[in-house]
């Protein structure tokens, strides 16, 4: 089987309720000839089947899964490796009526077998999916997948998958022959014109450019030619990154408003493309869509972006439609760092006097809608009306049953075999099985569709109240045939109208308690504020505020608000640079920085502080934080997706959508449970039936004392059978722990990226430390320094070594320069004088470059003892236990710096604490060994379990050599945690990588678990693992609860306990099924009350008598193995 022949099916499957549908499907479709891999989601409702297209089609697997007795659709078909991923779009889709992990299980199998979709995932309790695919799939295609399994959708959103990081580089270019401000000028528009290009700075006086550009979209080669073609001379001088660049695209939707018949449409669509055209990159594509025509226009500005939207809409949203097409919209798609979207609905109503555009995904919206699904608003109304309903119809049903037989009765006829009791119990149980049941009708009817595939246990429910209701009708025919006047005939009315009852009564508590195990995600999303305040003229607002600055007297006159204007607009109006006005104990709007003012900000539902943070002008706040007393002035700097508050929701959802490994299992159990729940059920009847007409001594007392007869007994132990057996235990045991467990480590400040993680998280053996910026402080100082050779002064050494760390981001060169500053009397925004050319960054070494200096060229390098050797200069070992940088200039050697990083406030009790729990502590440092000994003794870290001088690029080998000496991944789990960029790899080696909040993007993104603080602490490490074992012992607990209820209950329901006179009705049997899946529920509910007992100023002692320090170093895989046990 080649990977030329390999392909990749995305089916969507309508019709799943429990893990048995999904199990179910994947048994029949793995024994299917040529397919490798099969994985089906209950609750996206989408399968996922790698297969060879050589040995089997796409049509076969899809007949196979109808077989088992589903709807399948396909989603997406392609080839393994062979689509460019680059013209992937991940959709956001809003899906409404899903109950159960079946909905969604068939929602993300019908989606998946589209050509073109690659993955799917759909959140049962946020009732959100995402789709990625393929630019072939329109939004329509998967509305349509999505209703076909019989469910309202709406698209939400849509934008470019980001497969792979887009890094922002800095590059400096030398130029020659500019001679006046033309020259700069012109090479400054040529470059701004490129793509990805971000920001230009061309000096005339120092006949430099400094270019901040993606570096995926263009080359350092392709900006020196376009300085070329305008007539000047180009050299490349140093180049750095700067991280990574985010995704500034949006995507907006705008209903139209005005546009009737005496608008000619054509013009209108001219006007609105020349004016996004003179917008240039700034416009990605748009679609307008008028009197269900669509125009579908793409950019050609260089970018490869293809996007097909249609309706992104919330599906709450008051939108005029026109049948099945909404007319009048305008679907945007631009780049929020070229134009924002208030200046861009703003030139669009200067097309038109008469037109005007109104936002339809806003954010206010959307909020709004979030909020609705994950309090299960429209559920728990439905279930609530249908248990009340049930409760009046049911209640005369089930006095008419238990009087039918008295006297009274007994004389009321209608005619010849109709008795009253008996007429009016069918007319009402008839009410509540076809009107109040429909929801469970309607599965029965997909099921027989699907010809018997795709049990769940809507199914068990309408089998066994379709028996009692066809039982009893049967029975009332019989009755009038024969004529019959002494008595009511047997019926079972009041069962079919119970089990009903007591499920919608059930279904009622379930959802409530659902729509509480995401109230920590539904507190972030409430902290998105409506509006804001902004400055509507900037320039007289800076004129003004640099007087008051002047004057020292403008906090009082910037209250009254009198000496410049402002304006109050929605939250989906800001942009970029905007200057936000934040009152006191008012929402920050966005993410921003101070610019004015200072105050104590509650950040507490973000980051997990208790306490207010003080933050003054300069400090960075977050969009959705809590102002305090204090009036601020805010410059936004990120909006929309990239905003910190849009990234922790999302990130909180994926991470609730995912299911833990563990899930597997109970998927298997559940596709075997329903076919084996009917066998018993027919078993239980058989064996009763013949028990009770060949046994000749005394039957159980439950025989004798029924008047009805012993068929009816079987009759009734058959359907408890049925109503007692309860798959959704079992599909709800994990889902709703995740759920609750990953909010819970969002409200203490640590983002959990998804089930798989906190399974992994609760077995972990070693955890190992980055030290600078993850244990110490990262805020180096200068503890001393020397120099050699008095040919260069103090003042000069300082400059030089200011001016060549200048173009560096690492923590150290920013102490250095700090440090120069410092040590030459300057303030933080001067510059050093020498002139920096040649830059290069020397990874894990140091950094060299070459710089002009009083009409002086010097060749400088600063770097640790190894960067000393290999450029081969000789000199004394330094006794030191302080990181120790040497200075070499024109390859001499003229001195050395000495930086002492203190040890974070709470890093001695977190390790001491981890060790206590026994988990094994070590450290990876790229500094020398004995500033790494020095500061493992301070944390009590052993030597030998400390990795010094390690190159950033092997830090993620130390992971692997640990993982392959003691055993495998199978037998032992490694975390690594850290911030840096060259702490990536080694995250994402590790089994869990961990990184700190206030680190770089890249260790952000490479993490499974993120520690969000203001104060870069490491506290969040054993909250995460805490919460980590807590939940998914509570999946197990789950799990473990889920099987003994099924274990125990089937075989009392089936009769085993007759002998001891106990029996179960049908009645009790719905009621404890109805209240199985609530306790599960109830169960992960029971995690809220999570409290952590670390104390963050404790010296935690290790037991040694029973617990040795562990030798990473010397110990071997069989030492590793009786450590573990």
């Amino acid at each position: 089987m080649t990977d030329e022949s390999m392909s990749k099916l995305v089916v969507q499957i309508s019709g799943m309720t429990c893990g048995a549908c999904s199990a179910s499907i994947t048994s029949a479709v793995s024994q299917l000839d040529g397919v490798s891999e099969v994985s089906v989601s209950l609750i996206t409702e989408e399968g996922l089947v790698k297969f060879d297209h050589n040995k089997i089609t796409s049509k076969q697997i899809i007949d196979t899964i109808e077989d088992c007795g589903f709807d399948a659709n396909s989603v997406s078909e392609s080839l393994l490796g062979s689509s460019d991923l680059q013209d992937s779009l991940i959709t956001s889709v809003s899906i409404q009526g899903m109950t159960c992990g079946a909905c969604s299980a068939s929602i993300t199998t019908s989606l998946e077998n589209i050509n073109g979709v690659s993955e799917v995932s759909v959140n049962l309790i946020t009732e959100d999916g995402k789709i990625t695919h393929d630019v072939s799939v329109t939004p329509e295609m998967i509305v349509g997948a999505i209703e076909d399994c019989g469910f309202d959708a709406s698209i939400t959103g849509s934008e470019q998958a980001n497969v792979s990081h887009n890094t922002l580089t800095q590059s400096t270019i030398a130029i020659t022959g500019m001679t006046c401000g033309s020259c700069s000028a012109s090479i400054t528009k040529a470059l701004e014109l490129l793509p990805g290009v971000s920001a230009v700075t061309v000096s005339l006086l120092t006949e430099e450019a400094v270019i901040k550009y993606t570096e995926s979209q263009i080359s350092v080669q392709e900006l020196l030619e376009t300085i070329e073609n305008c007539g000047f001379d180009a050299r490349l001088e140093s180049s750095k990154s700067l991280g990574i660049v985010e995704n500034d695209e949006e995507v907006i939707a705008l209903q139209i408003y005005g546009l009737g018949e005496g608008v000619d449409v054509h013009d209108f669509q001219y006007n609105i493309e020349a004016l996004f055209k003179s917008f240039g990159s700034g416009i990605v594509s748009f679609q307008l869509n008028v009197d269900s025509n669509v125009y579908d226009v793409m950019n050609t500005h260089g970018n490869d972006v293809t996007e097909s939207l249609v309706n992104p809409r919330s599906r709450d949203s008051d939108v005029v439609e026109d049948g099945d097409h909404l007319i009048n919209e305008l679907t945007i798609v631009y780049n929020s760092s070229i134009i924002g979207v208030r200046d861009l609905i703003e030139k669009l109503d200067t097309i038109d006097p008469n037109i005007s555009f109104l936002i339809l995904n806003s954010v206010d919206q959307s909020s709004n809608m979030q909020l609705k699904l994950l309090s299960k608003t429209k559920e728990i109304s439905y279930w609530r009306s249908n248990f009340f309903w049930c409760l009046v119809v049911g209640a005369p049903v089930l006095v008419l049953s238990k009087t039918q037989n008295t006297h009274f009765w007994k004389t009321k006829v209608i005619f010849a075999g109709l008795f009253w009791t008996t007429f009016i119990q069918g007319v009402l149980a008839s009410y509540v099985q076809f009107k109040l049941g429909i929801t469970f009708l309607k599965k029965f009817v997909q099921f027989v569709r699907n010809r018997g595939s795709g049990a769940t246990m809507d199914i068990l429910v309408c089998i066994s109240t379709m028996i009692s209701y066809l039982f009893s009708v049967l029975s009332t025919v019989v009755c009038v045939w024969n004529g019959t006047t002494s008595k009511p005939p047997l019926v079972l009315f009041d069962t079919s109208t119970m089990i009903i009852l007591y499920i919608s009564i059930g279904k009622w508590l379930e959802n409530r308690a659902k729509g509480a195990t995401s109230t920590a995600l539904s507190k972030l999303i409430s902290l998105t504020p409506g509006n804001c305040v902004i400055v509507s003229d900037i320039p007289k607002y800076e004129s003004y505020l640099q007087s008051l600055r002047q004057e020292k007297a403008g906090e009082t006159k910037l209250e009254e608000g009198e000496n410049f204007p402002t304006k109050t607009i929605e939250i989906d109006l800001v942009q970029k640079n905007d200057i936000a006005i934040v009152l006191p104990g008012a929402k920050v709007p966005a993410d921003g920085e101070i610019i004015f003012g200072d105050s104590e900000i509650d950040e507490s539902l973000l980051t997990g502080e208790s306490l207010p943070v003080y933050k003054k002008v300069g400090d960075k706040v977050i969009g959705g934080s809590v102002n305090g007393p204090g009036l601020l002035h805010v410059q936004v700097t990120k909006i929309g997706k990239n905003s910190q508050l849009q990234k922790i929701i999302k990130l909180v959802k994926e991470s609730q959508m995912s299911k833990a490994p563990v899930q597997r299992y109970s998927d298997y159990i559940a596709s075997r449970f329903v076919p084996c729940i009917l066998i018993l059920a027919f078993l239980t009847f058989a064996f009763w039936v013949g028990f009770c007409f060949m046994k000749s001594s005394p039957l159980p007392k439950v025989f004798q004392m029924e008047e009805n007869g012993k068929f009816f007994v079987c009759l009734k132990l058959a359907i408890s059978v049925i109503v007692v057996a309860c798959p959704c235990a079992l599909g709800l045991a994990s889902p709703t722990a995740i759920m609750v467990g990953t909010g819970l480590a969002a409200k203490n400040g640590v983002l959990i990226k998804g089930g798989d993680i906190l399974e992994k998280a609760s077995d972990l053996h070693i955890i190992l430390f980055d030290k600078t910026g993850t244990l110490t402080t990262g805020q180096m100082s200068l503890s001393s320094y020397k120099i050699l050779n008095q040919k260069i002064s103090d003042f000069d050494w300082w400059q030089l070594i200011g001016g060549l760390e200048s173009s560096s981001e690492h923590p150290i060169a920013k102490a250095l320069m700090k440090i120069s500053r410092k040590q030459l009397g300057m303030f933080a925004e001067d510059n050093f004088a020498p002139m920096l050319k040649n830059f290069e960054s020397l990874t894990g070494l140091g950094v060299k470059g070459e710089l002009i200096y009083n009409k002086e060229t010097f060749n400088l390098i600063l770097g640790n003892k190894r960067l000393l050797e290999l450029s081969s200069i000789q000199m004394d070992e330094i006794e030191s236990t302080n990181t120790l940088l040497y200075v070499i200039i024109n390859n001499e050697c003229h001195g050395y710096i000495e930086l002492s990083d203190e040890i974070k406030p709470s890093a001695k009790s977190v390790v001491s604490y981890l060790k206590h729990k026994k988990y094994i502590v070590g450290m990876v440092t790229g500094d020398n060994y004995k500033v790494a000994e020095k500061v493992g003794k301070e944390l009590g870290i052993i030597k030998s379990n400390i990795f010094s001088e390690v190159s950033p690029l092997h830090k993620d080998k130390i992971v692997t050599d640990l993982r392959n000496k003691f055993g495998g991944p199978s037998n032992v789990k490694i975390s690594f945690v850290g911030d840096g960029i060259n702490d990536a790899p080694a995250l994402s080696q590790a089994d869990i990588g961990i990184a700190i909040s206030n680190g770089t993007e890249i260790a952000i993104e490479s993490a499974d678990m993120v520690i969000m603080n203001e104060s870069n602490d490491i506290l969040g490490i054993p909250i995460a693992l805490d919460i980590s074992q807590k939940t998914f012992r509570k999946i197990k607990m789950n799990f473990v609860w889920a099987m003994i209820y099924n274990i125990f209950m089937v075989p009392f329901a089936m009769g085993c306990f007759l002998p001891l006179g106990i029996v179960l009705p049908p009645m009790a049997a719905g009621l404890a099924m109805a209240f199985s899946s609530i306790s599960v529920v109830l169960s992960s509910l029971m995690l809220n009350r999570w409290k952590f007992d670390f104390k963050p100023d404790y010296d935690y002692k290790v037991d040694y008598e029973n617990f040795m320090e562990f030798d990473l170093k010397g110990f071997d895989v069989d030492d590793f193995n009786r450590f573990t046990k």
